[in-house]
């Protein structure tokens, strides 16, 4: 959803009064993600129902050593199951 369709969602709420969770109901979108975008416009107008980009957008947050152990142990023959592979980046990152 964009900025425009959340305006015209919220425009029911600003400007004809009616209760969020009316609009809830009444659109299928839940409460809390009406709530989210109204917040925004109180706080910033209509141009804060735009999305931004994430900060972190990009970027890992495991450590570069883990996540090449992770790639080593995929590519082995036979290939692990998920939850060895899961188990086994568990202990190397609680080695690290």
């Amino acid at each position: 959803m964009d900025g425009a369709e959340r305006w015209q969602i919220l425009r029911l709420h600003v400007e004809d009064e009616i209760p969020l969770a009316d609009l809830a109901r009444e659109t299928k979108v839940s409460l809390r993600t009406l709530q989210r975008p109204h917040r925004s416009f109180q706080d910033g107008g209509i141009a804060a129902l735009d999305l931004r980009p994430r900060i972190d957008a990009g970027r890992r947050r495991t450590a570069a050593e883990t996540v090449a152990f992770i790639e080593r142990l995929a590519l082995t023959k036979p290939r692990p199951s998920l939850a060895t592979l899961h188990r086994l980046a568990v202990a190397d990152a609680r080695y690290r």
